[in-house]
């Protein structure tokens, strides 16, 4: 299963400045309850990938690729590791979407990034609750850096992170929705 692509998502840290879109696409030692099991990013995780000059990582708009924003080969997104995590910064284009982007950024409204890999190396943690974690230490492929819409689950300062003293599973994606569907339409009442 090795070529197989994983799909993580993280609560983005949105931020434009001019025409350029900075976030986190995928949060280090926070551990996360998705359907394969717990799973987390070790630091080391990217730092291959960052290396190699022949890596070509793209930046779209909720995963789908007719929906380009930046590449690396063209300097238009450059991904870098931090303490928190590999933040990304992509120069938006001058497209509808670049500019609903940019507006959607500015209101507050995009939180969600994510990342599409390839795993590459691990190894296994346990957790207080005895499951295993799996702890990824590098990537094989990163395909793509995206600000999503729906996040597939809570990702950073700490709201998925495992505790020494207490720990907790995210809520479940499903009741997210249901309270986000409520929400709207409770708006559309009036």
């Amino acid at each position: 299963m090795p070529d197989t692509m994983h799909r993580v998502a993280v609560t983005l840290r949105a931020e434009v400045t001019g025409n350029r879109l900075r976030g986190l696409a995928s949060v280090f030692g926070q551990v996360a309850d998705t359907p394969e099991g717990y799973e987390a990013f070790d630091r080391t995780a990217f730092d291959k990938l960052l290396a190699d000059d022949g890596n070509d990582t793209v930046a779209l708009w909720n995963h789908n690729p007719d929906h380009l924003l930046g590449r690396q080969s063209s300097g238009t997104l450059v991904m870098r590791s931090t303490d928190a995590g590999l933040e990304f910064d992509v120069d938006l284009p001058d497209t509808s979407i670049g500019r609903d982007l940019r507006e959607l950024a500015r209101r507050g409204d995009l939180r969600g990034g994510s990342i599409g890999y390839v795993p590459g190396d691990v190894r296994y943690d346990k957790a207080p609750d005895g499951r295993t974690i799996t702890v990824h230490t590098s990537v094989a492929r990163l395909r793509d850096v995206s600000p999503v819409t729906l996040p597939a689950y809570p990702g950073t300062n700490g709201s998925i992170a495992l505790r020494a003293a207490e720990f907790g599973r995210p809520e479940p994606v499903r009741s997210q929705l249901i309270r986000a569907r409520a929400r709207v339409h409770l708006r559309g009442v009036k």
